[in-house]
């Protein structure tokens, strides 16, 4: 949606209009189909367990108000 959005942009009369929406629209597509669909989930597979690592302050917190996976 927001790729349509932005690249609606692309069809302005205003040049630097035509320049933001069309760059904008492109990144968002990159976003969408190669960091987030192949990137992702191959670094989360790369990293295994240490996605689930949490911070020594974050895991007090999680020890006093008793939450736990």
């Amino acid at each position: 949606i927001l790729a349509v959005t932005f690249g609606s942009f692309a069809s302005s009369g205003v040049s630097i209009m035509k320049m933001l929406g069309f760059g904008i629209a492109f990144a968002i597509l990159i976003d969408a189909t190669i960091v987030r669909a192949l990137l992702v989930p191959a670094l989360m597979r790369l990293f295994g367990a240490a996605n689930w690592w949490a911070p020594k302050w974050l895991t007090r917190i999680y020890k006093k108000v008793n939450l736990t996976h």
